[in-house]
C-alpha cells in the first residue's frame, strides 16, 4: 500500500505514519504547496501512482477561525478542493479528515453518520463544505470524522494531555485549583487508535462518511480529571460552565459520536477512551510524566 500524506508532522499524521510504517506499508509526505502553485503541483506529486491519500492537514484553531474566516475556508475548503480535484484526475482514492464537531448542536444523543449536520463554528462549517467537495470529486472517497484527539510526543505543541500535565504540576506549585468545562461532551480519541482504523477503512474499498472514535464519552471536566487522576497527581479540578472561558467559537455541547457505521458491518468495536489514556500514559508518556 503507497500512501501520501498531508500532515505528516502533526498528532494524527504522525501516528498514521507510524501504524502505516508498522504495517509494511510506504507512506510519504505531501508538503503543503503554495495555492498558487496547487493545480500544477499536486498532480505532478500524485503522478507516483499511490493508492490512497490522507487530507489530515487542517487549520485547526476553532478560535482564531471565527477571527479569521478567510483563512479558515483558504486553509480547510480551498486546498482540501484542490486536492480532491486533483485526486479524481489521477484516479486516487482520497481519504479527507474531519471532525465530529460538524454535526452541531441540534441533538443530545452521540451522532451517527446518518445525523444532519448543522455546523456552529467557521471552523466545523469549513470542514463539512471540504467534505461535500471530496465526495463529489469522486464516488470512491472517504470522509473520517473524529473526536478529540490525544497523543503523540510530549513536545508537540497541541498535546492536550502533555499540556494538562503541565497545568496541574503549575496548579500544585502554585496551591491554585485547576477548572473544566462541565458542559461540553466528547469522545477523547487515541491517535495511534485512530490512524489504525482510518488504514484499515482506506483499504477497505469503503467510501462515504464514517465517525471514527473510541468508545465511550466524557464532559471537558471528566476527560481532565482522568488524565489528573491517571497521572498520580493528587490534585482537585474544580467544574466551570461554558460561559467562564469568554470563547469565540460557538461551539456545540455535543460533540459524542458512535461508530454506528462500522459497528453495523460487523467491525470490531474501538476500546474505550479512558483505557486508551491510561495506555498512552502508561507507556509513550511515562518518561515525561518521569522526568519532571
Amino acid at each position: 500500500m503507497k500512501i501520501l500524506l498531508t500532515g505528516a508532522r502533526g498528532l494524527l499524521g504522525t501516528a498514521i505514519g507510524k501504524a502505516a510504517a508498522a504495517r509494511g506499508w510506504q507512506c510519504a509526505p505531501l508538503a503543503r504547496p503554495a495555492l498558487a502553485d496547487a493545480p500544477a503541483y499536486l498532480p505532478a506529486e500524485l503522478a507516483a501512482g499511490w493508492d490512497l491519500v490522507i487530507h489530515a492537514a487542517a487549520n485547526t484553531n476553532v478560535e482564531q477561525c471565527e477571527l479569521d474566516p478567510s483563512a479558515c475556508y483558504r486553509d480547510n475548503l480551498l486546498l482540501t478542493e484542490l486536492i480532491a480535484t486533483a485526486c479524481a484526475r489521477a484516479g486516487t482514492k482520497l481519504l479527507f479528515v474531519s471532525s465530529t464537531g460538524v454535526y452541531g448542536a441540534h441533538g443530545t444523543a452521540p451522532w451517527r453518520e446518518y445525523d444532519a449536520v448543522r455546523p456552529t463554528t467557521h471552523h466545523h462549517r469549513s470542514k463539512v463544505l471540504a467534505e461535500e467537495r471530496v465526495l463529489a470529486a469522486s464516488p470512491d472517497n472517504l470522509v473520517v470524522r473524529t473526536g478529540w484527539l490525544f497523543g503523540g510526543a510530549p513536545d508537540i505543541p497541541k498535546n492536550f494531555v502533555a499540556r494538562r500535565i503541565d497545568e496541574a504540576r503549575a496548579a500544585l506549585a502554585s496551591g491554585a485549583t485547576m477548572r473544566s468545562n462541565v458542559q461540553q461532551r466528547g469522545v477523547p480519541c487515541f491517535s495511534g487508535d485512530v490512524a489504525a482504523r482510518m488504514l484499515d477503512l482506506g483499504a477497505s474499498g469503503l467510501a462515504g462518511v464514517f465517525n471514527c472514535v473510541n468508545g465511550g464519552s466524557a464532559s471537558r471536566h471528566e476527560y481532565v480529571q482522568a488524565i489528573v487522576r491517571l497521572a498520580g497527581f493528587d490534585l482537585e479540578v474544580g467544574p466551570a460552565d461554558a460561559a467562564s472561558f469568554n470563547r469565540k467559537a460557538n461551539v456545540s455541547d455535543n460533540e459524542t459520536a458512535d461508530n454506528w457505521k462500522c459497528d453495523q458491518l460487523g467491525w470490531p468495536a474501538m476500546r474505550d477512551w479512558r483505557a486508551a489514556l491510561a495506555a498512552y500514559l502508561e507507556g509513550e508518556l511515562a518518561p515525561y510524566l518521569a522526568a519532571n
